[in-house]
């Protein structure tokens, strides 16, 4: 902070709130006890990029006095061996046989949404996050901001970095914390744009990695907690508090400040003005009536209204001119659906007893990379430390210059016989061998071959053999693939949630056929209600969220293609050569994405229908001559009215 901004600071009385103290002295016991963890966190991520640094002895405890001179980044070549793109996509299944429709509209719900939320882009930085840190977290927000034209609001994803992530002292699984904190550097414009205070005077925290610099950046701390009605959330940046919710999930709508009704559009439908207040919502309005699923089977009707009697002040019913109790319309309501549970999913790398982050793929080789880093330096000075001496009789003139010819003046032979060159060339295939043999055991604890690596592989003689390799390989990094499988099944479960809460417009979907052609439909929260035995409605979220087992083939387009020419050739399309088969196997590749495959099939179409006329044409042809020859031989040896040749 400057010294202007430091003044100004000293010269205004700063008063915190008692929620704003006892925060913030929770977040500091949290960021203390937490603080080990963040150094090694610091210490994986320079090993990732490749330090210049190597640990101490851990025998003597002397630091090294040398930095590495010729780096060989292991690490960074073995993690990024295991980096895979592909995104498990979503499998819903349903629990009741009624709502297998839901279901799969939801796959198209959740498949759509990976690609507006990002998902590719933070899959790529979690592949390297997760192996270096033994784990990384999914963040899921509703941004009121987002959405397409017609829509308010859209599903956003986002990373927490675990360096950002600072969690309850002594727990370790997310779901049992009863708070945590995540720590995220904002410029000042958008603290003030989003919760409007000004934090121009705020300090930021040293302890921020490399925003502790930007003079424009602050931290903002948010605090996730559990409470009796659901989750709370308090953010402050410095002595600013930000936003202090008990039932953050909860709906929050904009109320006329006079009369109290639902603001629409910022006006209010019932005395006009534009004046309002935030509310904490418990039900919505049904604005018009729809048909609801029954947990005993079938659909009903739901009118939007429920006529209920009018009453006093007193609670007394009010009667009519004719003694009847009067009663009055009014809209049915349903409760807001909320998800009541943290926004945030772990994804481990290999789970580890007792720590929250998994086990770090650094951790585990980072004594071969300190080794190989010492080898490649020791090996970098042998090399350019040797050379060639030059031996001469003492007094020996020598012109040292830049040209190629030197010229050394000798009295006699004699002389001339003393002058000689001594090369020096250290031995360092010693030096090699140790190094590529911590390579190998860094390989090996990882479970990484060449075969995986894609490298020449001595020991696989066959096609087949380098294919077990492989598999072989695929086998010890099993675990991990569960672990991410797992996390994007619980993020996908969260995400429909977070729009089952928040989803107030119809969101279009878009998906394949199986024919591989594009079609459309809408998706509506309401198709979500349910009525119970009782008459009463309630939201229906019971799926089984799952992922693809067979998803990373299914993104893999040339994978499938090659597939598909195998089917082809094996015949299982039909005849080789077969329009009919053609058809099948351009259906297919069609589905599959393949370039202009509906064009081919348009051909083949064409060809088929020019096939069909044309034995139609021969068809008739043939009917036609059948009905000549059987006219022939109706007629032979019939009277038909000519005269006797013979006269008779």
């Amino acid at each position: 902070m400057n010294l202007f901004k430091r003044f100004k600071r000293m010269g205004r009385a700063i008063t915190e709130s008692e929620d704003l103290k006892a925060w913030k002295a929770r977040f500091e016991n949290a960021k203390n006890q937490y603080s080990d963890a963040r150094n090694k966190i610091k210490r994986r991520e320079s090993y990732y990029d490749g330090t210049r640094q190597v640990q101490a002895n851990p025998n003597t405890g002397r630091q090294p006095t040398k930095q590495v001179i010729n780096r060989r980044n292991i690490v960074y070549e073995l993690l990024e061996s295991e980096v895979d793109s592909s995104i498990p996509m979503p499998r819903v299944r349903a629990i009741h046989a009624s709502d297998d429709d839901k279901a799969r509209k939801i796959e198209r719900l959740l498949e759509n949404k990976i690609k507006t939320c990002r998902l590719y882009e933070i899959n790529d930085l979690m592949e390297r996050v997760v192996p270096t840190q033994g784990g990384d977290f999914f963040f899921v927000q509703w941004d009121e901001n987002a959405g397409r034209h017609a829509e308010r609001g859209d599903l956003s994803v986002a990373e927490v970095h675990p360096y950002k992530l600072i969690p309850q002292p002594g727990v370790k699984e997310i779901t049992d914390m009863d708070y945590f904190f995540i720590q995220e550097a904002m410029t000042r414009a958008k603290v003030k744009q989003i919760y409007g205070v000004d934090v121009s005077d705020a300090e930021n925290d040293e302890t921020m990695q490399d925003q502790a610099s930007a003079e424009d950046i602050v931290t903002v701390n948010t605090a996730f907690y559990k409470t009796e009605i659901g989750i709370g959330c308090f953010i402050w940046c410095d002595f600013y508090e930000l936003l202090n919710m008990a039932d953050y999930q909860a709906r929050y709508l904009d109320h006329c400040a006079k009369c109290g009704a639902v603001m629409r559009h910022g006006i209010c439908p019932e005395c006009g003005s534009k004046k309002k207040e935030v509310r904490k919502e418990e039900y919505e309005e049904i604005l018009e009536g729809f048909e609801v699923e029954l947990d005993k089977g079938g659909k009903k009707r739901i009118s939007p209204f429920t006529m209920i009697p009018e009453v006093d002040d007193d609670g007394k019913p009010v009667l009519d001119d004719f003694g009847s109790p009067r009663v009055k319309k009014i809209r049915k309501q349903v409760p807001y659906y909320k998800p009541n549970i943290y926004p945030v999913i772990l994804r481990r790398n290999i789970t580890h007893p007792n720590t929250l982050l998994g086990t770090s793929d650094v951790d585990v080789i980072v004594d071969q990379q300190d080794t190989v880093n010492k080898g490649c330096t020791k090996v970098n000075e042998k090399l350019f430390n040797g050379g060639s001496f030059v031996t001469l009789p003492r007094g020996t003139p020598v012109e040292l210059t830049e040209e190629e010819l030197k010229v050394i003046r000798v009295d006699n032979p004699n002389e001339k016989s003393l002058i000689d060159v001594l090369n020096v060339q250290p031995n360092v295939s010693y030096d090699l061998s140790y190094i590529e043999t911590n390579y190998n055991w860094a390989k090996s604890t990882l479970g990484i071959t060449d075969s995986y690596q894609g490298k020449y592989d001595a020991s696989a003689t066959s096609g087949t053999a380098k294919q077990y390799a492989i598999n072989q390989a695929a086998g010890r990094l099993e675990s991990k693939r569960t672990m991410k499988n797992q996390a994007y099944a619980k993020l996908y479960e969260m995400m429909f949630k977070y729009w089952l809460a928040y989803a107030d417009q119809d969101t279009p979907i878009q998906y394949s056929n199986s024919a591989g052609e594009h079609e459309y439909d809408i998706l509506n929260r309401h198709e979500f209600l349910k009525l119970d035995a009782g008459g009463e409605l309630y939201w229906d979220d019971e799926f089984i969220f799952d992922t693809d087992p067979t998803s990373t083939l299914m993104q893999n387009r040339e994978a499938m293609w090659q597939q598909a020419d195998l089917k082809l050739q094996s015949g299982a399309f039909g005849p080789v050569g077969d329009l009919e088969t053609a058809q099948n196997y351009w259906t297919l590749q069609k589905a599959n994405g393949y370039p202009n495959a509906g064009m081919i099939l348009d051909m083949i179409e064409m060809r088929r229908k020019k096939q069909e006329e044309m034995q139609n044409a021969m068809s008739q042809v043939q009917n036609g001559n059948e009905d000549t020859r059987q006219y022939s031989g109706e007629t032979e040896g019939q009277d038909i009215g000519l005269p006797d040749p013979s006269g008779m």
